[in-house]
């Protein structure tokens, strides 16, 4: 019978004595470690890697422990459920014990913190990669890891290598060795100038909403009304289930690898609208949503360029339906939500022949 993670220990400083011995185990392990090789407040695990995220950390202590019991993992605080949510960004006990657990200073853990901001998915989403960043880690002889930098929401490409962003399956986890794929695709150079093009806005939209780029004159709109027409393109802002407008792109074959649309029906929108763009952790659903609106933001595009053949008015069937529909009381803020993005969508060409009701 395997032993599990340590239970979650109260909330005082000072943690429970070293356990059952010293043993000889790396992180190839696949299967949690036997009882008699676990230990109570010792994680004998690689140093956080470069720029990897304290949650990658963790996923490799549950490859070679096993899964936390319900209370969670033994230096957090919280509950495992709450404490799920802030694995990036522990508190400073928190971050204390950890740091004893794995022999290093907090200080040093610090640098691996992601504090929770807009620019960032949501925690559960994180799960994009380099595949060329990965396949050197194994060269290495070092652990696979997930970057903090991956978690960037408008961030779609590795800075490192130019590489597209993967997905790794949550059910993937628990797995060492994972598939990678190639670390660059195959794609002719016209599609590798679209991916191009969408890294370049994705870049300037993140240096102009959260830095301190100005937007480029050139351009339409603003940075914020290029966020409004994201969270558009990715909404449902009617009443019932539907698909987001941007399941309706028509994506050529050579770019299906890199990228595609979510082709299921959604929710309405409801909470934070940003929200809805924070919980798209897949690359190619965000590359898909950026293209349509760099093709909106930017004039004069050439045409292969362009979004092939989806309907001008990809809006038009939540325009229609807001139009026809009768206001009511429980769809009062849905509409409120509807109209302002509308009103920020005024300056591009999608919104340009209608106006805002």
């Amino acid at each position: 019978m395997s032993r599990k993670h340590p239970p979650s220990t109260a909330p005082v400083d000072r943690l429970t004595s070293m356990g059952r011995g010293r043993a000889r185990t790396t992180e190839q392990n696949v299967e949690p470690l036997p009882e008699s090789r676990a230990f109570t407040d010792r994680w004998w695990l690689a140093a956080p890697g470069h720029d990897e995220s304290l949650r990658s950390l963790v996923e490799r202590a549950d490859r070679l422990y096993g899964k936390p019991p319900p209370e969670g993992y033994a230096w957090q605080s919280r509950p495992y459920g709450e404490g799920a949510q802030h694995l990036d960004a522990p508190t400073s006990r928190e971050l204390a014990r950890l740091a004893r657990m794995l022999g290093t200073s907090p200080r040093h853990l610090r640098t691996h913190c992601l504090e929770d901001g807009p620019h960032l998915l949501e925690v559960s989403e994180r799960r994009a990669y380099c595949p060329q960043c990965l396949q050197e880690d194994s060269a290495a002889g070092r652990p696979r890891t997930f970057r903090r930098a991956w978690a960037r929401v408008l961030i779609v490409s590795c800075s490192e290598h130019g590489t597209p962003l993967q997905w790794a399956e949550p059910r993937l986890a628990a797995e060492v060795n994972f598939a990678l794929g190639p670390s660059q695709p195959e794609l002719a150079e016209e599609d590798w100038e679209v991916l191009r093009l969408i890294d370049t806005f994705a870049h300037t939209l993140e240096a102009c909403l959260w830095g301190n780029a100005s937007w480029p004159a050139e351009w339409r709109g603003n940075p914020h009304a290029a966020r409004a027409l994201l969270i558009r393109c990715l909404s449902n802002l009617s009443s019932r289930r539907a698909a987001p407008p941007v399941a309706q792109l028509w994506v050529r074959s050579s770019l299906i690898p890199v990228i595609s649309v979510p082709l299921r029906n959604v929710p309405p929108l409801h909470g934070v609208p940003w929200k809805v763009v924070q919980r798209v952790g897949r690359p190619a659903w965000r590359r898909a949503a950026l293209w349509l609106v760099a093709a909106q933001v930017i004039p004069e595009l050439p045409e292969w360029c362009r979004p092939e053949t989806i309907p001008t008015a990809y809006f038009a069937e939540t325009d229609e339906w807001w139009g026809n529909f009768c206001p009511s009381p429980h769809t009062q803020k849905l509409r409120q939500v509807y109209s302002s993005l509308r009103r920020l969508c005024a300056p591009f060409p999608i919104d340009q022949a209608q106006s805002p009701p």
